[in-house]
């Protein structure tokens, strides 16, 4: 047996197979392990046999037995081995043994920290979505056993020698994001400055001003006067909105966007007037915020007085699935990325509102799932917003504050 860390919330997911209101098959590529790939050369079904011949596909530019092959997709990026119900063939006629890596642990998300395997769920598969985001007790993490051969493909290990307060940093950061006597975007905004200032220290100065740092910043959620102030600053709706319309754009340039989610942007774009001149600009953006500002007062904010630990539980899953704030080159780029899943999220959430004159919580599921499936397993875009953002200077703490702040 290995110990194991998962969410409580494990135990609850099961997959609902042809119930399901999405499919696994489509809109992504699916890689194939070298145990899996030489699997598929040894059937002897014909009629399966023919079609892993011609359906699967070497992956010549990768050394890697984890990346050693990959389904053809078909001119609607399905995988050719997805059935007319939606189900899998090779599950349905080889068997779950038969299942690559990838498809055998799908939405189940594999990372190692220190020696120890970390289990959770990723927001794409529309059940997970749901068993994720309706905790509204919050989510909470126990740690237990598993049998060592369990299959499984680990997307991250964090070596703990390189990273020696993660473990510090992650218990402080889902601390607060959980802390629910004030909004998400003060918790959000109080994480920046927490992390402005740690990044600012010598390791030498980190070890020893860490703990007394963190109690500080705790502390600072019962001082009215600190909260207030934080409370003053003004988010740049045109910002904002110029900002996301960028990166959608940036996002369906790069093709491979499911119509599930193209129905989702519809909704935004109509909802909040985001139709684009000549000069692709705004036609008119005055009368685009006046949409936001209104859908967010009559339908946003009085939805998320009461279920704004969807958003907390999205935020918490996040951290701990991507190994914040150890996800990215910095501290503080990780705290970028995670700003930007987070404005993506509310601002397609406000736009729908305005579109359908309402908020519930199958459209915030729905919501969550689709930007997950079309962003978080675009490794090639996340790295191009990065860089975008970096390159128009937009990666200060001035403008995280913009962004977050309503």
């Amino acid at each position: 047996m290995r110990p194991i860390l998962i969410p409580e919330y494990l135990s609850e997911f099961n997959c609902i197979g042809g119930a399901c209101e999405d499919t696994c098959c489509a809109g992504w590529n699916v890689t194939i392990d070298k145990k899996t790939y030489q699997a598929y050369r040894k059937v002897r079904q014909p009629e399966m046999a023919d079609k892993l011949q011609k359906f699967v596909k070497r992956n010549r530019k990768k050394n890697d037995e984890s990346n050693y092959a990959k389904f053809i997709l078909d001119e609607n990026k399905n995988c050719n081995m997805m059935l007319d119900d939606g189900l899998c063939s090779i599950h349905k006629e080889l068997g779950e043994e038969f299942l690559c890596n990838t498809c055998s642990i799908y939405p189940r998300n594999l990372t190692q920290v220190g020696g120890v395997t970390e289990k959770s769920l990723t927001l794409s598969c529309p059940e997970a979505a749901r068993v994720v985001l309706l905790c509204e007790e919050g989510l909470g993490f126990i740690e237990t056993e598993e049998p060592k051969n369990t299959r499984g493909l680990m997307n991250k290990a964090l070596d703990l020698e390189k990273h020696p307060h993660f473990w510090d940093l992650r218990i402080f950061t889902i601390q607060l994001m959980q802390n629910r006597q004030h909004s998400i975007e003060i918790r959000l905004i109080i994480l920046g400055l927490f992390i402005q200032k740690i990044e600012r220290l010598k390791p030498s100065e980190l070890e020893q001003e860490l703990p007394v740092i963190m109690q500080d910043y705790l502390n600072r959620l019962d001082n009215e006067e600190f909260i207030e102030s934080l409370k003053q600053i003004k988010g740049n709706l045109n910002f904002q909105l110029n900002l996301t319309r960028v990166l959608i754009s940036y996002r369906i340039s790069g093709g491979d966007i499911s119509g599930k989610y193209a129905t989702v942007l519809q909704s935004l774009i109509e909802g909040l007037g985001f139709e684009e001149n000549d000069d692709n600009e705004v036609q008119d953006m005055e009368e685009t915020i006046l949409k936001f500002q209104e859908s967010y007062r009559n339908f946003y904010e009085p939805f998320m007085q009461n279920k704004e630990y969807m958003l907390e539980n999205y935020i918490v899953n996040y951290i701990f699935k991507n190994l914040f704030p150890n996800d990215y080159n910095t501290l503080f780029e990780s705290y970028v990325m995670l700003v930007l899943h987070f404005n993506l999220i509310k601002l397609h959430l406000v736009g729908i509102a305005a579109k359908e004159q309402k908020l519930t919580q199958e459209m915030v599921i729905n919501c969550v799932q689709q930007l997950a499936k079309v962003i978080e397993h675009n490794p090639a875009y996340l790295q191009g917003v990065r860089e975008g953002m970096e390159a128009a200077g937009y990666t200060t703490m001035g403008h995280m504050f913009v962004m977050i702040s309503n």
